[in-house]
């Protein structure tokens, strides 16, 4: 049996009581598959990313299960075409929540030495820098050349050609 993890997205037009028994009618067919419940989280009517069916709000529920890989092909199949279920994705494993530690602005932006390491980021070397500044050197020339010749062109008088 593998462990897998099911975030589902159920229509926004259910009220809470439909919306629990959606919950279970999942779990029911994942038992009756052979699965096995290990928990079952409601994370609530959140808006969706994007319209899906005309809607822009869904009720989220992450299952996290056991269940035999023949089986999860039979539950996904179910899910496409149950009513209740706007969007579902079955993924193989659970990944474990870590939340993480407040930094120095009191943001949860990762570690505070992570910032430090930014810096490092840019190892361009001078020889890139002296390229480009090569390449402007380059570029800027024909143009004061040019503006230093005089042509002729006063627009007084004709050009000779």
């Amino acid at each position: 049996m593998n462990e897998y993890e099911l975030m589902t997205v159920f229509h926004p037009r259910l009220n809470v009581d439909e919306t629990t028994a959606a919950i279970a009618g999942v779990e029911a067919q994942i038992v009756a598959n052979g699965g096995e419940m290990l928990s079952t989280d409601v994370w609530g009517r959140r808006r969706l990313a994007y319209p899906i069916k005309g809607y822009v709000e869904g009720t989220y529920t992450l299952m996290t299960l056991k269940m035999p890989p023949a089986s999860a092909v039979l539950v996904e199949r179910w899910l496409g075409i149950s009513e209740p279920v706007l969007r579902h994705l079955l993924i193989r494993g659970i990944i474990p929540f870590e939340p993480q530690s407040r930094g120095r602005d009191g943001g949860y932006g990762g570690r505070d030495d992570d910032r430090d390491d930014r810096d490092d980021r840019d190892d361009r070397g001078d020889d890139d820098r002296d390229r480009r500044d090569d390449r402007n050197r380059r570029d800027e020339a024909p143009v004061a050349a040019f503006a230093g010749e005089d042509h002729g062109d006063d627009g007084d008088e004709p050009a000779e050609g």
